[in-house]
């Protein structure tokens, strides 16, 4: 018996390219084959079924094909296009930022059914107004880092001590105990710890499950910034699109 030459799987398009002759190269985060690069020929044109689909930030089931090095779209089902955070000016900049955030940090071709699901738990959170769109983000990038093994606990780097004042360091990117601060180091709330300590001991599906004060937000917002750039080498103009 033949193999199908087909391949159904579903994903979230975290880019498009527009390109010649109404077509589109889509980066797709799927689960099983993590991110792809897929031609959707003539999505552009008015009445192309799966013009949806195709949709930056759209959750969609798709059939492709493999000629060569790319992938083709075959066929499209809109499974989630998120309207509520495409109709917030403030949700949809946190969107595409998430989207460039996601591309930047996840290898093609790998598995990636963990990071698909916090994207898509991310962007249902904002969808539905839960938590601020500033707060939706915090959580997103700690629990990427921690399923990218970047941060696994908020313990000090030398020592490893976790229960006394804690510290953090932006230049290096670490926390550090009252004995081994630095002296660039900031007291860590005890609010961020706590918040930090939630994401990290939960599901995508549970980790957007509390509120923060402004204080404690702009905190962890320095925190996690100055570990995305240390730790990962990312800064993105998505995000200070965003923050502004």
């Amino acid at each position: 018996m033949a193999l199908s030459p087909y391949i159904v799987t579903k994903g979230v398009v975290l880019r498009e390219t527009e390109t010649r002759d109404a077509d589109k190269i889509l980066t797709l985060l799927t689960a099983e084959r993590g991110k792809l690069s897929v031609i959707a020929r003539g999505v552009c044109r008015k009445g192309c079924k799966f013009a949806a689909c195709a949709q930056p930030l759209a959750y969609s089931e798709w059939t492709l094909y493999k000629k060569g090095d790319w992938y083709y779209a075959n066929e499209g089902t809109t499974l989630e296009l998120f309207s509520g955070l495409r109709a917030d000016l403030d949700a949809m900049a946190l969107g595409f930022y998430l989207a460039e955030l996601t591309e930047r940090s996840c290898p093609a071709g790998m598995e990636q059914d963990a990071v698909l699901e916090l994207l898509y738990y991310a962007f249902l959170v904002m969808d539905r107004g839960i938590l601020p769109p500033k707060l939706i983000s915090r959580i997103f990038e700690l629990k990427l880092l921690q399923l990218n093994g970047l941060f696994a606990s908020d313990v000090c780097h030398i020592c490893g001590e976790g229960e006394g004042t804690l510290y953090f360091d932006g230049r290096m990117g670490a926390f550090y105990c009252e004995k081994h601060r630095t002296e660039d180091s900031i007291f860590v709330l005890d609010a961020v710890r706590r918040a930090v300590r939630f994401v990290l001991e939960r599901e995508s599906r549970a980790a957007f499950g509390f509120q923060l004060s402004a204080e404690a937000l702009e905190q962890l917002t320095f925190i996690l910034r100055k570990y995305l750039e240390v730790h990962m080498g990312i800064r993105l103009k998505t995000r200070d699109f965003f923050e502004q």
